[in-house]
């Protein structure tokens, strides 16, 4: 397949390196035509001067504050395109994607598609609907770590802080899981200085009685270390008579493996378009109610 993607940074350097792999033709664009012209050195791919022509696939990998506009032009122009998560900065963005043709529109959620077959979040999903873990799951996700994201995920209006650019991987795979949110907390701070919040606790309540609670520590590492069971990274799932620690990791070579699937017509996605959504709007109404925005 003959693939675009835009955004030479560090998640467009993943779909890159992933997709020419896979043998695929791929053509990398940036507004910074050095950078475009240096990933594609690396990955044997093309670096183009325009966003534009005919592709079968244009992955969309630039800050959360430049997506909702660009991949709805991209749509109003006929491409079938694969947006980074989280899918828009804003949930007005968010919701108006959110009516896009399905066909034409995805999430690159690579934390919905991790394990054997790619398809981990799909069976704990039946698994909770099955009533396994007990009516009710009360979902804890602790993410502590070093690692220090690019300048503009720091900026509330660009990249939206650690628990959109970061949070979107749990709160579009709690959608997936447990459906729709109808409540919604928040106590975050800006330790590293910037306005978007990078450490803090979410709790978000599902309607079908599910709760999740989040705490990140971008800024301050170390934050959660020995007060979180599981570990950092994990997820407890906890139903009336048991305890499970799970999570479904990072993989976005099985996320890709399924995605062209969806591409080709032949499957359908894990996390939809409205989970993605769902997951934009969850966060700003825990920013909301934590004073933030």
């Amino acid at each position: 397949m003959n693939i675009l993607v835009i955004g030479a940074g560090a998640a467009g350097g993943i779909h890159v390196r992933e997709l020419t792999g896979r043998g695929h033709a791929v053509s990398v664009y940036d507004v910074d035509g050095a950078k475009a012209e240096a990933l594609a050195a690396s990955c044997g791919a093309t670096a183009v001067r325009e966003a534009s022509g005919d592709y079968g696939a244009t992955v969309v990998a630039v800050p959360a504050g430049l997506r909702g506009g660009l991949v709805g032009d991209l749509l109003t122009a006929g491409h079938r395109v694969v947006c980074e998560k989280p899918l828009a900065l804003e949930p007005w963005e968010a919701r108006r994607l959110r009516g896009a043709d399905p066909a034409r529109l995805f999430v690159a959620e690579s934390q919905c598609y991790a394990g054997a077959d790619g398809l981990d979040v799909a069976r704990m999903r039946d698994r909770i609907a099955a009533g396994e873990f007990g009516p009710e799951v009360l979902w804890r996700v602790c993410a502590m770590t070093c690692y220090r994201p690019q300048s503009w995920c720091d900026d509330l209006f660009i990249g939206g802080g650690a628990f959109l650019e970061g949070g979107a991987h749990v709160l579009t795979t709690a959608r997936v899981l447990f459906g729709e949110a109808v409540r919604w907390q928040g106590s975050v701070r800006c330790f590293s200085g910037g306005t978007g919040p990078d450490t803090g606790t979410f709790i978000v309540d599902y309607a079908a009685g599910h709760q999740l609670t989040l705490q990140i520590g971008w800024g301050t590492e170390g934050c959660f270390a020995r007060e979180c069971d599981p570990l950092p990274n994990s997820a407890g799932l906890i139903g009336a008579w048991r305890c499970e620690a799970w999570w479904p990791g990072d993989d976005h070579a099985a996320m890709w493996g399924h995605l062209l699937q969806c591409l080709a017509g032949d499957a359908e996605p894990v996390a939809t378009v409205a989970d993605a959504a769902g997951a934009v709007a969850d966060c700003w109404r825990c920013y909301e109610a934590a004073g933030v925005g």
